[in-house]
């Protein structure tokens, strides 16, 4: 569960093509999707109000994220209440998102754990 949610934060690095935008303007009032090696789909919301929400086989998670630095973003999950070993596993939260994305992009990221996703950001929830 910590790997799906730590990759769907993670694949939350959207940005759109132009110079003055925020590293996840792309991803507002969009939808991104991200489907893991194993077959798991996440679709995910970030907000300009700095929260965010994913929702992996009918569970729902959701916290607050703030950046750190221009590239670096930090996510706490807030919505339920992260485990012991949830918090464990997520670290400090932080996360570097050095490219950018547009709507209608897909890519892949490779996880931790060795394994890929496929991951796009298409307009509109």
């Amino acid at each position: 569960m910590k790997a799906i949610l730590g990759a769907a934060v993670a694949a939350c690095v959207l940005a759109s093509a132009a110079a003055h935008a925020g590293p996840f303007d792309a991803a507002y009032g969009n939808t991104v999707t991200q489907t893991m090696a194993n077959g798991y789909k996440a679709v995910v919301y970030v907000n300009a109000d700095g929260t965010w929400q994913s929702t992996t086989n009918g569970v729902t998670v959701g916290g607050t994220y703030v950046w750190k630095d221009a590239v670096t973003a930090c996510f706490t999950q807030t919505t339920p209440p992260p485990t012991a070993d949830q918090m464990k596993q997520m670290g400090d939260g932080c996360q570097k998102f050095n490219e950018t994305h547009a709507v209608g992009d897909t890519w892949t990221e490779k996880l931790p754990d060795g394994s890929t996703m496929t991951v796009a950001i298409t307009a509109g929830r």
